[in-house]
């Protein structure tokens, strides 16, 4: 009788034990979205079974568009169907903000603390970004961390070689060299076709020669004006509206969104674009499809008046904010997920698939098969976290490595601006005012209105430097001076 009641008990305690382990390896179901440039990888694909598998997850993302994918967080930001998880653009749109103050996404910071129960966050991500990333102090996302060499200007070397041009240094050799290029017909089409620029200061890429990427303090001292306010502003406005009267822009520019403008790149209609270094790669190839011999030259930075036109990264690109309605113990569950992706091992996994399927390593670098050509994207990686590498934004997967290290040698080239000490940042990517953001909500749209006039010519370039001045003395506008000078204090005080 006893031995038949152990054996009741073992039997229990079995199925009990057996019962919380399987519990314990239940999947994470995460219900997520994240921004699609081109081709997502598909649910049921080698790739994405591997990922679930992997990290014990059932992660159901909803891809969208990048061209419209602001539109759709700031719709979803006032709906009832959020996501448990949500890749966020930046921490300065006026929505996004509103979203973080009225309590939309968890507050991160306290469960992050001191980062020792996130060793890979720690270890293997850009820590500096953390910092970057903060609204009013707090973490509300976890930010997708990498190195400051990203984007740059994208020019066909082929076409200057064609017209005996010199790669251009500074904003007017650009000018020069448009010139020539537009009315030279170099796709040999026949027609006078031929864009120079098919948007204007992409990331405030042009901005910086105009600014020095510093911010411009009011006649006090006490505040700082928005850079979009400010006499540089207006001297790069003037800049694009002599650009636009020389006919190197296109006249739909403000429609041509950034699947437009790559499809007018690659179809040889445009002369540059604008895009992450690892670009250039894919960019020559299919180009040359469309004519023999096309080239790509990178304008890492260009020389202007007061300053460098050229991009620095923050050392992050938005990141995955999980939302408020998703109860604690799920979203420390999720925590945990993306730390555990952040792992450097699992980098390349991240980034160019799985090895042997979707890469092999050659010469320590990854190389995509043809199976990797056909599924590895850049919004592959766009639903997770993982480790920061330096030229991350700047190697190309379809690349060999000889290819690769010549074009991390030209992005280098920023570690040398402003006698050694680097790129600078687009401090205002970051710095955060409550009543700035209030303002431009509702601004926002009638600016980029008359500035798209000045450069069009509708009105003059200084009757957009008088609607700025205008603006100067709106009240939430003179509000926002002091709180961008204590969000700069804040976050680059030291």
């Amino acid at each position: 009788m006893k031995r038949l009641v152990c054996l009741v008990l073992m039997l229990a305690l079995c199925v009990s034990v057996g019962v919380l382990a399987h519990a314990e390896d239940e999947p994470l179901v995460i219900n997520g979205m994240a921004n699609l440039y081109n081709q997502a990888p598909e649910a049921d694909s080698e790739f994405w079974k591997y990922i679930q598998d992997e990290f014990n997850v059932i992660y159901n993302v909803d891809w969208v568009p990048s061209d419209t994918y602001q539109q759709k967080v700031d719709l979803l930001l006032t709906s009832d169907s959020m996501p448990d998880v949500m890749q966020l653009q930046n921490t300065t749109s006026p929505t996004i903000v509103k979203a973080f103050n009225d309590g939309t996404f968890w507050d991160l910071t306290d469960y992050l603390g001191d980062f020792s129960n996130y060793p890979n966050f720690r270890d293997y991500t850009n820590m500096a970004a953390w910092n970057l990333a903060k609204v009013n102090g707090r973490n509300y996302f976890i930010p997708r961390t990498r190195g400051n060499l990203d984007s740059c200007l994208f020019i066909r070397k082929d076409w200057l070689d064609m017209c005996n041009l010199e790669v251009p240094t500074t904003l007017e050799e650009l000018r020069e060299a448009l010139k020539v290029i537009v009315a030279s017909d170099c796709d040999g089409n026949g027609i006078d076709d031929t864009i120079g620029l098919t948007a204007l200061s992409v990331y405030n890429y042009y901005l910086g020669a105009f600014d020095n990427r510093e911010v411009t303090y009011t006649e006090d001292g006490t505040g700082i004006i928005n850079r979009f306010l400010t006499p540089a502003y207006g001297d790069y406005v003037e800049y694009m509206a002599s650009m636009y009267a020389d006919g190197l822009i296109s006249p739909e520019y403000p429609m041509i969104k950034g699947q437009q403008q790559e499809e007018m790149f690659l179809s040889g209609r445009s002369a540059t674009f604008m895009k992450n270094a690892w670009h250039k790669y894919r960019c020559e190839t299919e180009l040359q499809k469309v004519q023999e011999g096309a080239e790509v030259a990178l304008l890492t930075y260009l020389e202007g008046p007061n300053g460098y036109a050229h991009i620095y990264d923050l050392g992050f690109f938005g990141g995955m904010a999980i939302s408020s309605k998703v109860p604690e113990e799920k979203m420390l569950k999720i925590l945990d997920f993306f730390n555990a992706t952040a792992d450097q091992k699992y980098y390349n996994l991240l980034n160019y698939g799985i090895e042997g399927v979707h890469y092999t390593l050659v010469d320590g670098f990854p190389s995509l098969t043809e199976q990797g050509k056909l599924e590895v994207t850049n919004s592959f990686n766009a639903p997770f976290i993982f480790s920061t590498a330096e030229f991350a934004k700047v190697d190309s997967p379809l690349a060999p490595m000889s290819y690769n290290l010549e074009t991390r040698e030209k992005m280098k080239e920023l570690y040398n601006l402003y006698d050694g000490a680097g790129g600078r940042v687009d401090k205002f990517n970051v710095l955060q005012s409550p009543s700035w953001s209030s303002f431009w909500s509702k601004t926002q749209e009638e600016f980029e209105a008359m500035e798209a006039a000045a450069v069009t010519g509708e009105i003059s370039v200084d009757e957009f430097r008088a609607y700025q001045q205008s603006l100067l003395d709106d009240p939430e506008v003179i509000a926002s001076f002091a709180e961008f000078k204590a969000s700069y204090e804040d976050y680059f005080g030291d």
